[in-house]
């Protein structure tokens, strides 16, 4: 589960807490990262593009929690039509090749797509200030359907709260509902 919001009274972090205690309760475990308070490094250098590797801790954590988990959960508000930057750094640095995706074929040849993460399934919880008449189809909703499904992740949910800024508590209360029953049917309980 990968949260990123920098306010901590935020419903971003409400739900974070609603689905980490919803996916224990059925038994999963969850490897959880609250990506501002981790300070994590955002940015894609061009040495670690080159080595088609990183060698930074935090990045290799994530590739092998990443591999060994069943499913991914993101938890974000939307930010001028994309994820906050330190989530679309998280994209670019953990979701690269040999982690979320590999080519394969001949030296010299032409490659094909090997998604890695196949048989996987993901939940994208997000918030926006905008209405639901001003945001239509999110940009957000497409640029996480296309990455997951290069990916190999077709078990995919994206679901987005609208006009949060002057949500009323009782649908803030509506939502954090739904976003558990969201959870317990993407992840039902372990067996």
């Amino acid at each position: 589960m990968v949260l990123c919001h920098p306010e901590e009274a935020s419903l971003n972090h409400a739900v974070a807490d609603l689905a980490l205690h919803a996916l224990q309760a059925r038994g999963h475990g969850v490897y959880f990262h609250d990506l501002v308070k981790e300070r994590f490094n955002p940015l894609l250098t061009a040495v670690e593009i080159r080595r088609r590797l990183s060698l930074d801790v935090q990045v290799q954590r994530f590739s092998r929690e990443l591999a060994a988990a069943g499913g991914m959960v993101f938890i974000h508000p939307e930010w001028w039509n994309g994820p906050p930057a330190q989530l679309k750094g998280w994209i670019d640095r953990v979701l690269r090749p040999g982690v979320a995706y590999e080519y394969a074929g001949e030296e010299f040849s032409r490659k094909t797509k090997v998604p890695l993460l196949s048989g996987k399934r993901a939940l994208v919880l997000a918030t926006t200030d905008a209405e639901p008449e001003e945001a239509g189809e999110p940009l957000l909703s497409r640029l996480w359907r296309t990455t997951l499904e290069f990916c190999g992740v077709s078990d995919f949910t994206f679901e987005m709260a609208s006009g949060v800024r002057d949500l009323p508590f009782a649908e803030r209360k509506e939502w954090l509902l739904r976003v558990e029953r969201l959870v317990a049917g993407l992840f039902p309980a372990d067996a």
